[in-house]
This record gives structure tokens, C-alpha cells and sequence, in this order.
């Protein structure tokens, strides 16, 4: 008497072993797609990194934002104590790596060992280029200007005058700073020149409101 043959997969019913090719087939597509899930996911997770460690690296050594906390510097920026539409400016930290500084540059400066850092809580201050090392400041001539070496300078973007003040000759490796709103500036009218080595970098645009963004001048 024949033993019973116990057949495997190859000798199941043709419907059987396409079933079993079906599931296998089925398994593996579904394990490439979590494999391809986790490789995007990878992927994402590597460019969020290379993101986050180039934004670093931009506000390092390259460009930062800051924010106009007064209005000494009205009406080229607009910042007011308490209000929601201050001006946020972006400063290019490596112009002077490049460039020599200039009259009428818009400059942010650390306030770490000034006069600042004894009379206020803030970290940065943002004003202008007056008087460059070397060069004598002082106000006012017969028209009411800002005079270098006792030549009155323009000065467009001043708001409400300058009072006067004696003759400073500005030291080397320093510059003489002041806000656009003279009569609402504390400067080196006050403070006296500021270390060139304490400049963060200059303000080149205006990035917020909307409605103000705009390079700066």
C-alpha cells in the first residue's frame, strides 16, 4: 500500500502557491515602503540639522537680526518702548571684515565695557557713523550743522537738530556714534567715541513691518 505523500508549497494547488506568492510579494513591497519611510524620515531629520546648524552658522558670522528698542534713531528706524511695530533690522556682520568703516554707516555695537553697560540693561546699540579716528567733531556751524575737521556736514536724515557740543577729536581705534533723533540720543555726545572693536557689524535693511522693509541708508 502506497505511503501518503505529504506534498510541500511546489505541490499545492496552483491557486495555493499563487496566493503564497501573493502574501510574500505583499510583505516585501511593505517593507520597502517602511524602509523608504524611514530613509525620507532620515533624510528630513539630516536636512533639519544641516538647517538649523546653517542658520546658527549665518547668525554667527554673517548676518543677525535685531530689534529697534527706542526712537533715537526716528525716523530712519521707528522704535518706541512698550510697542508692537518697532523696527527689526538685519546686520551684516562681515562688512568690516572687508571695508573700512564710513560716515553715515548705520552701526550696531556691543555696549560691554562702555558707558552703557554701567547706565543700561541693553547689549546693543544701534546708531550712526558722525566722526571716524583721528578726526575732529564738534556743533554747530552758522547753518546748524555737524562740522568734521570744521567743515559742516549734510546730513538729511537728522530729525529735530543737534544741540551743540564742544570740539572732540575723535582717538584711534574709535569712532564717534549718534542717533538720527538728536534731541532723544543717548551717544557719544554723552558717552564719548566707541571702540571700533566693539562693532557687531553694519545695518544694511529694514526686514519688519512689512510695510517698512526696505535697504537702509
Amino acid at each position: 500500500m502506497a505511503g501518503r505523500h505529504r506534498g510541500g508549497a511546489a505541490d499545492a494547488p496552483a491557486h495555493r502557491r499563487a496566493g503564497l506568492g501573493g502574501r510574500h510579494r505583499a510583505h516585501a513591497r511593505a517593507h520597502a515602503r517602511r524602509r523608504n519611510r524611514l530613509a525620507s524620515l532620515a533624510e528630513l531629520l539630516a536636512l533639519a540639522v544641516v538647517g538649523i546648524g546653517g542658520a546658527l552658522l549665518l547668525r554667527s558670522f554673517v548676518v543677525q537680526a535685531f530689534y529697534i528698542p527706542s526712537g533715537s534713531m526716528e525716523h530712519t528706524l521707528h522704535g518706541c518702548e512698550g510697542c508692537s511695530d518697532n523696527d527689526r533690522v538685519l546686520v551684516d556682520r562681515t562688512r568690516y571684515h572687508w571695508h573700512d568703516l564710513s560716515r553715515g554707516d548705520i552701526v550696531v555695537f556691543s555696549t560691554d565695557g562702555t558707558p552703557y553697560a554701567r547706565e543700561s540693561d541693553e547689549k546693543d546699540v544701534i546708531k550712526r557713523v558722525i566722526g571716524l579716528p583721528g578726526e575732529t567733531v564738534a556743533c554747530c556751524d552758522a547753518t546748524g550743522r555737524v562740522t568734521v575737521d570744521g567743515r559742516g556736514i549734510d546730513e538729511p536724515y537728522v530729525w529735530e537738530g543737534t544741540s551743540p557740543f564742544s570740539a572732540v577729536e575723535v582717538p584711534k581705534g574709535t569712532v564717534w556714534l549718534m542717533g538720527d533723533h538728536r534731541s532723544a540720543s543717548e551717544d557719544s555726545r554723552f558717552v564719548g567715541p566707541i571702540p571700533i572693536g566693539n562693532i557687531v557689524g553694519k545695518a544694511v535693511a529694514r526686514f519688519w513691518p512689512p510695510s517698512r522693509v526696505g535697504l537702509l541708508h
